[in-house]
């Protein structure tokens, strides 16, 4: 697990060193073990190292043989040793442990297609100067995120934005688009950030500079520059359900793959935790990581002391269950305005979860002594655990054409859009929507402001900005699935923009902080290859989540854990915002904002703040979100 960075000319002027530098210098959180610069040619790759295996002599850039091919990587490759066999079967000779070092020969092998054999987490870049080629790619599921900015004179790449900003022409306009989308979803769907120029590459995707030291063929091009960088997809979920075998089968398939994915991601040279939440997941995953464990394991878990949304004594109980070691951090609100002042700064792409904040504290904790935790993430967008998914699955078969029906008559791009709704009609649409066809929800991810609402946030000149197109967050997915039945599209459409937008890069960025990494076995692609092929009574029905994964837990945990209720993790904003963090959230938002004279109206914003001190609404998770940018824009953009 590290930081990676890097520099493609494209007018044959070679990187500078000390930009490259600064590149790698703001990503040492990621990877403080140590730090290297390679530069050759037109190319300049950069890497912070956070060593987990081969501890010694893993140091990247990796080579090949001869040294023409050079790859810097962020992640974990599980599989690295079969592949390692294979290679050396073939003639290729290793100079390192390292599980990266398979990549460079595996691209003398398959070339683009060295992506399909990696099973892992991922995102790298290489350069090959016999071709003139930089190829780079991201895992599946988006665990690991890439950043890239083009400017007509090269191509700059890194972990994270605040790798970018040292890069020679480096802009910090904000993109009006992203921020609309910001205040809907209360996060930036991918490709987008809030950066005008500056790109995330998809989850699954790979990309391609080929004769990086030629000008671009099509001179006629308005901004031939942009075409230089080609981005394809070689992933996508996909869902098959199975029906011709029995329901016991299914359930063993998926015990096995989930066994064989706990056990993969097990592969380190340092001391592995867990994060254990006391849920279904992550105490299924301890369970399991506790058998193939050769001591005890550590486990941490958060606290909200004196709160009813307290879930630290199921983590405990888990914790004497299977004997681990077991840390405990408290979170009280005296905590809240510190931890998201310092993610302001930390998630240079602003999220505005506000489980991001107990994660900070958590990652921190367990950052004093663990390298790598295991972590739940994905167990409800695979197996269908949000309570949403039982509407859909309550949906007859016969009727799957309402969501069909549904995404033409009230399309997001339409509902979502920022422009005045007086008469309400519009509303009253996005309501009908979700009731006839719920698999809907998926693609309408309101967590804020509605697009009546913004309109009347915004200032006149934003609105102008935003203009009254909206993008939908599964356009890129809702007509490549296999399956068209509501609870797979919707299953689709989560996997494949909000997992990777929300939730895995608040994991990464809240465990990177402190330089700890985080594994998902759940988001392990051979185990979503046997979800996608589980019939729909086995992801949910319309009285139960989970299915698949409930049957097979209870085969390692006690019952209380398998049939409790989910709950949706809550933090006591709504009573602090109205109490004591009342005064530093006014002071925030309006007597000392910086976004407030650039793109809202005083009067939203303070009658927002009024309505919701005076009990008459709950505007909680809009105040967390014009925090989270108000401290972003300080950091960012003052």
């Amino acid at each position: 697990m590290c930081g990676i960075a890097g520099y493609c000319s494209f007018d044959s002027v070679p990187p500078n060193r000390a930009v490259l530098e600064e590149m790698v210098h703001a990503l040492r959180h990621r990877g403080p073990d140590a730090a290297a610069i390679h530069a050759e040619g037109p190319v300049g790759l950069a890497h912070a190292r956070l060593s987990i295996i081969d501890l010694e002599g893993g140091r990247q850039p990796l080579f090949n043989e001869d040294g023409s091919v050079a790859v810097v990587v962020n992640g974990e490759i599980y599989n690295y040793r079969q592949l390692r066999t294979e290679l050396s079967n073939r003639g290729h000779r290793f100079r390192t442990g390292s599980d990266c070092e398979v990549i460079v020969h595996l691209w003398e092998e398959r070339r683009e297609r060295l992506v399909d054999d990696l099973r892992g987490m991922f995102a790298f870049v290489l350069y090959d100067r016999r071709t003139g080629t930089v190829f780079g790619a991201r895992d599946r599921f988006g665990q690991k995120p890439l950043f890239y900015h083009v400017s007509p004179r090269g191509f700059s790449f890194a972990s994270e934005i605040k790798g970018l900003v040292a890069v020679p022409g480096f802009s910090r306009e904000l993109d009006p688009i992203a921020l609309d989308q910001f205040l809907f979803h209360q996060f930036v769907p991918q490709p987008r950030t809030l950066f005008t120029d500056v790109k995330r590459l998809p989850a699954g995707c790979c990309f391609s500079i080929g004769q990086i030291c030629t000008k671009p063929e099509d001179a006629a091009s308005e901004s031939p520059y942009d075409q230089r960088v080609k981005v394809t997809r070689y992933w996508r979920p996909t869902f098959a359900p199975d029906n011709s075998l029995s329901d016991q089968t299914h359930l063993d398939q998926v015990e096995a793959a989930l066994v064989d994915a706990v056990e993969s991601h097990l592969v380190a040279d340092v001391p592995i935790g867990v994060f254990l939440s006391g849920g279904i997941d992550s105490s299924l995953i301890t369970a399991l990581a506790s058998r193939f464990a050769p001591k005890p394991l550590q486990t941490f878990s958060i606290s909200f002391p004196n709160s009813r949304h307290d879930e630290a004594p199921y983590a405990r109980a888990m914790s004497v269950a299977f004997g681990t070691k077991h840390r405990e951090i408290p979170f009280q609100p005296d905590d809240y305005a510190r931890i998201l002042t310092d993610a302001a700064t930390l998630f240079d792409q602003p999220l505005a979860d506000a489980a991001a904040l107990p994660l900070l504290a958590l990652s921190r904790a367990a950052a004093e002594e663990v390298k790598v935790v295991l972590t739940g993430d994905g167990g409800d967008e695979l197996f269908a655990g949000y309570r949403k998914y039982r509407r859909m699955a309550g949906v007859p078969g016969s009727l799957g054409w309402l969501t069909r029906w549904s995404e033409r008559v009230f399309p997001t791009t339409v509902l979502a859009r920022c422009a005045p709704d007086p008469f309400g009609w519009r509303k009253c649409r996005a309501r009908i929507a979700s009731a006839v066809a719920p698999a809907g929800r998926s693609s309408y991810q309101r967590q804020g402001w509605e697009g009546w609402e913004r309109f009347a946030l915004y200032r006149p000149v934003m609105v102008d900005k935003v203009g009254s197109h909206f993008e939908s967050l599964s356009e890129d997915f809702e007509h490549t699935n296999v399956s068209t039945d509501p609870l797979n599209l919707a299953l689709g459409a989560d996997q494949g923009t909000c997992l990777a937008d929300r939730l895995l890069l608040k994991a990464d960025y809240s465990t990177m902080a402190f330089g700890l990494e985080a594994r998902a076995p759940l988001l392990d692609h051979l185990l979503a290859d046997v979800a996608g092929r589980l019939p729909l009574h086995l992801k949910a029905t319309s009285r139960t989540t989970k299915v698949a994964l409930r049957e097979i837990s209870r085969r390692y945990l006690p019952p209380d854990i398998v049939d409790r209720p989910k709950k949706g993790f809550s933090m006591s904003t709504e009573h602090w915002f109205r109490h004591e963090l009342s005064d530093w959230t006014h002071r925030c938002l309006v007597d000392e904002s910086l976004a407030l004279p650039r793109y809202f109206e005083r009067t939203a914003i303070e009658r927002m703040l009024a309505e919701h001190k005076s009990g008459n609404k709950n505007h909680a998770a809009r105040i967390h979100t014009l925090l989270t940018f108000e401290l972003w824009m300080r950091e960012y953009m003052a």
